[in-house]
């Protein structure tokens, strides 16, 4: 992986850039993106690393998310994407982003993946929603954080995770947002016009991907398969008994995915 480097866009959306290889990716992030400014993390390699595993012949920029609301977001994306990138990726969270991207700006957009997304959320993803929310009144960082991070299909991959944030729990106020500004954020993007996603995901024209599990604990077999089904001659593929971390545990299966949606797009 090249050198990778952090900063601003156009002097308002922050980002990490890195990869290799002369193919350029966007690649909208999860819902830590939203916990943190990307270009304040204090470890951009480790965003970077996951992104080349999945990309490895990809040099690739992950914006950060910047303003208030789904439409406000794309909308400072394409004021700093004016090149269309030959991949744009959406995972999880950010395939929101990505779906209403590709639908209101069809021109930047040559490709699209989602990874672990889909245009709804599944009934079980909704209640880790509410819990989440019911966190962030309280102020309580590590709940958040934990919803978000032992989602793993292999129980030492949660208890590694659970120690890591056992240890870092006395750091998080000072490495994450306020908890009041993520609830803010989260309020506004979760709130009644989420419900327009279908509308956007049945614009997009261009070919598109979905890779999910089945055991996905924020979406389920019939999220997946309704996206797929809202997006012309879009594919889907799935990975049996996989949950929301699958691009961390099935990394290499998923870059071979991407790669063969590639080759015959």
């Amino acid at each position: 992986m090249t050198n990778v480097e952090a900063g601003l866009l156009a002097g308002r959306v922050p980002y990490i850039r890195g990869g290799s290889g002369r193919r350029e990716a966007v690649v909208f992030f999860g819902a830590s993106a939203l916990f943190r400014r990307l270009d304040e993390t204090s470890d951009p390699g480790r965003y970077a690393r996951q992104v080349s595993r999945l990309l490895p012949q990809h040099r690739f920029t992950i914006p950060g998310y910047a303003g208030a609301g789904f439409d406000e977001i794309v909308r400072h994306m394409a004021h700093v994407i004016c090149t269309p990138p030959e991949l744009v990726v959406g995972i999880s969270f950010g395939g929101f982003v990505a779906m209403r991207f590709a639908a209101q700006y069809p021109e930047l957009v040559r490709r699209l993946v989602l990874l672990v997304s889909a245009h709804r959320l599944s009934s079980s993803g909704w209640r880790m929603m509410e819990r989440q929310l019911e966190a962030l009144e309280r102020g309580d960082l590590p709940t958040l954080i934990r919803e978000n991070t032992l989602l793993f299909r292999r129980p030492w991959y949660n208890w590694l995770a659970l120690l890591k944030l056992w240890k870092d729990r006395d750091r998080l106020p000072a490495r994450l947002r306020d908890p009041s500004a993520i609830l803010r954020d989260y309020r506004q993007l979760f709130g009644p016009g989420f419900e327009n996603n279908a509308d956007y995901a049945r614009r997009i024209a261009c070919p598109a991907f979905v890779i999910g599990g089945t055991a996905d604990q924020y979406f389920d077999r019939g999220a997946f398969e309704e996206t797929v089904g809202l997006m012309a001659g879009a594919r889907i593929q799935f990975f049996e008994r996989e949950t929301h971390m699958l691009p961390i545990e099935k990394c290499d299966e998923v870059a071979a995915a991407i790669t063969d949606f590639l080759g015959q797009s």
